[in-house]
């Protein structure tokens, strides 16, 4: 899981940056410019954004974001009132911290807007039988054996795994491993899930990873 964090303070940055480490691998924007730039090359799974940035507004960041990505975002601000909230909600924001706020508040409502589009993102290790897909890590074992892999055939297991039970388009998988702009077509999908089905092969569980025609992929638990 990738986290964007939009924070002009580069000091309180940092801070949060080490405080949302524990859910997944974090990037930081010090403007608004810049995080619009990352958004392009990058898919997010969360975004942690500062209203007030300097040139380019976080309402304005929020707005041109919300123009082609639905990840969650959670705004920060020292602003309290009432109508500054209803604006960010209107624009699309999912959440509204007020500055000062408690490190534990801010996991626990992260964890709840990512609970919202899928997935437990409390636990950082999935089990299923004999495998193991440890998040923190980014890594595969079975039986307690490291299985190696490149890193995109892992993030792909991980994206599925994330999702059991669900769906995932073709679409989706490329936007949120390679980025929404990337210049690489969409068949490093199908390379990719090619390697991860011959590995998963070796220990009889590639009937797990189902290929929805023409549509995409899915993990699921059934047999």
């Amino acid at each position: 899981m990738r986290i964007l964090v939009v924070e002009d303070d580069e000091k309180l940055s940092k801070i949060l940056a080490v405080a949302l480490s524990g859910l997944g691998d974090v990037d930081i924007a010090l403007s608004g410019e810049k995080a619009l730039q990352d958004v392009e090359k990058t898919y997010y799974d969360l975004i942690i954004l500062d209203l007030m940035l300097g040139k380019l507004s976080g309402i304005e960041v929020l707005r041109e974001i919300r123009r082609v990505h639905l990840m969650p975002i959670i705004i920060l601000s020292a602003l309290s009132d009432i109508d500054k909230k209803i604006d960010c909600f209107r624009e699309g924001a999912d959440d509204y911290i007020t500055k000062p706020f408690a490190r534990e508040e801010l996991i626990v409502r992260c964890e709840a807007a990512l609970r919202r589009v899928g997935g437990n993102f409390r636990s950082t290790i999935y089990t299923f039988g004999r495998m193991e897909v440890n998040y923190a890590q980014k890594m595969m074992t079975v039986d307690g054996n490291y299985v190696p892999m490149n890193r995109k055939t892992y993030d792909v297991l991980e994206l599925l795994v994330r999702n059991k039970e669900v769906i995932m388009t073709k679409q989706q998988i490329f936007d949120r491993i390679w980025g929404y702009y990337s210049q690489t077509g969409t068949q490093v999908i199908e390379i990719n899930v090619f390697r991860l089905r011959k590995i998963l092969m070796e220990f009889g569980l590639d009937k797990h990873l189902k290929t929805i025609k023409s549509i995409g992929y899915m993990w699921t638990e059934k047999e």
